[in-house]
């Protein structure tokens, strides 16, 4: 490995990827190193759903929440990948880009027009293939959608292996039944109502940027070698320290610039391990300050709460045999057939409580009538991301999951120590608005009653005997009780190193040069999304501003 290149790459994770290859093709003169803690590859990735049941641990960071005040002092699991590709190598491959009106009050908020919906649209369709399922084969698409992108996407229906599942109908007209309008495509940036699952796989094959994403000559990969610190010249980035698996300690120098690309919860400590940061956080460890900023503040991310349901009739979804049966249909693709988004601004309760607990940005967020509140989704089996609800009952198994999409909760990265092995203080400070928590029951509430009424009498359904199960108690007391023992996050975190406060609209900190910041952490408010389509867009959007094309 050479002592110097022109752009240093600090995290080979999806956004990482995604500049090392499209820089190699834009600045083919241009010497470019991409660092990465994990491994170059892992047999385990490439099955869409190959890390099912799997630890996995050595290809993913797990770091413990700090105490949760609103969750009873509870801790989540906080996960990234590590690997090359980063989350897009063990994550499930869902690809929702979001509403059109997250980027469009994004770029308002920024001054930037380029972060709005029309500004993020070529960048969408790059990185895509889109295989449209049978109600969409045949119509032009091509307004919206890519078809030549390094990730192929896919819907439940158009996959090559079958994926015809026994409830598809039923819950499309229970969603029906209760006036969610049916969405042709979850992606076209109207998504309010229910719409067909769409997914970065196809086949049973998982598409990401460690593998898709193809790097030319001029790129060189430092694999298995973690970042420790950007070394700066008085204001100005001129290169990393880093540390090998081996434990050897090298110092490379950077001629153009030292990108980050660590992720929301990496990016943030990197940055402070580095002097860029708040002046108090900083002064605690010892840390020499290089430039003021809010880094590590504005923490959001999406919190999920699960509910498990078991059906009289056989055959209908997945039972314990198949949970194990990693190579079958049921698995070749997350089960699910439809995603619902919703808004709860009717409900004058939860309408009254924004009106007056928001600050005025997070008002005029809330307001904006093509944004969701909340998503559900009906997995097709017994799938326990909360490690408490046990082995599941023989026979046919569904899940309900249900998040908020666009939380008012915030929360904070911050060091534990000034060594950077140790992991940092991660606080997302998950349901602590009274808003996030009636939102969340609202959904809850929606979706159980939906299937009481249309799923139980014809298929027999009841709710499994877990931990604080509802059991039809859908009160405010009795979800409460379970959120505060079984929410999660959804791993969606945003905003750490947030555009406006951190970062300028190019991506560059703010405060010192040579330096730019590309991957979720950017994000300045919370998507109703899920972070892999708009992390690639976004680090096809931050590529052609550092080419400059």
């Amino acid at each position: 490995m050479a002592a110097i290149y022109d752009y240093i790459i600090a995290g080979g994770g999806t956004a990482g990827c995604v500049l090392a290859s499209r820089l190699s093709s834009y600045k083919p003169e241009s010497s470019i190193l991409l660092v990465e803690a994990g491994p170059k590859d892992d047999s385990r990735i490439r099955p869409s759903l190959g890390l099912v049941g799997q630890a996995a641990n050595e290809i993913k960071w797990k770091i413990q929440s700090a105490p949760q005040d609103a969750m009873n002092g509870k801790t989540l699991d906080l996960v990234q990948g590590k690997a090359l590709g980063g989350t897009s190598a063990i994550n499930h491959q869902v690809w929702i880009r979001g509403a059109a009106e997250d980027y469009d009050q994004w770029a308002e908020e920024v001054g930037d027009q380029r972060w709005s919906w029309d500004g993020m649209l070529p960048h969408f369709k790059e990185c895509e293939t889109f295989i449209p399922g049978p109600e969409l084969e045949g119509k032009d698409l091509s307004s919206y959608r890519g078809f030549s992108g390094p990730i192929t996407v896919s819907q439940t229906s158009s996959s090559g292996r079958p994926r015809r599942y026994s409830l598809r109908e039923a819950i499309g007209n229970m969603y029906e039944s209760q006036g969610v309008s049916r969405v042709a495509d979850i992606n076209s940036g109207h998504h309010l109502g229910y719409a067909e699952h769409s997914t970065s796989s196809y086949d049973g094959v998982r598409y990401w940027a460690g593998s898709n994403y193809t790097m030319g000559p001029n790129v060189s990969i430092m694999a298995e070698t973690q970042v420790t610190k950007v070394v700066f010249e008085g204001s100005h980035a001129k290169g990393i320290e880093c540390l090998s698996s081996a434990g050897e300690r090298t110092h490379i120098s950077a001629k153009v610039e030292v990108i980050v690309s660590s992720g929301s919860l990496g990016s943030p400590k990197l940055l402070l391990l580095s002097g860029v940061g708040p002046t108090e956080e900083l002064s605690k460890h010892g840390i020499t300050q290089v430039a003021d900023l809010p880094v590590g503040q504005n923490y959001s991310d999406h919190a999920m709460l699960a509910t498990f349901w078991h059906l009289e009739k056989s055959g209908l979804a997945m039972g314990d045999v198949e949970m194990r049966n990693e190579t079958c249909d049921w698995t070749c693709g997350l089960p699910i057939d439809w995603l619902a988004f919703h808004r709860h601004d009717q409900d004058h309760t939860i309408r009254a409580l924004a009106a007056s607990d928001l600050s005025p940005v997070e008002w005029e967020r809330f307001k904006l009538p093509g944004r969701a509140h909340t998503e559900s989704g009906i997995l097709y089996g017994h799938i326990d991301f909360t490690g408490k609800a046990g082995p599941p009952p023989a026979g046919s198994n569904i899940t309900v999951m249900t998040k908020i999409v666009t939380p008012s909760s915030r929360g904070s990265i911050t060091l534990t120590s000034a060594k950077p092995s140790d992991p940092p203080v991660c606080n997302p400070n998950m349901l602590s608005t009274e808003l996030d928590r009636k939102l969340l029951f609202a959904a809850v509430r929606l979706t159980a009653e939906g299937l009481e009424k249309s799923i139980a009498p014809e298929y027999g359904l009841q709710e499994n005997n877990v931990e604080d199960s509802l059991k039809g108690d859908y009160s405010d007391r009795a979800m409460k009780q379970r959120a505060l023992n079984c929410a999660r996050t959804v791993n969606h975190g945003c905003g750490t190193c947030a555009m406006g406060s951190v970062v300028d609209s190019e991506c560059r900190v703010k405060g010192v040069t040579g330096l730019r910041v590309v991957d979720t952490s950017i994000i300045p408010l919370p998507l109703s999304a899920h972070y892999q389509a708009p992390v690639y867009a976004v680090a096809e959007q931050a590529a052609r501003m550092i080419a400059n094309i």
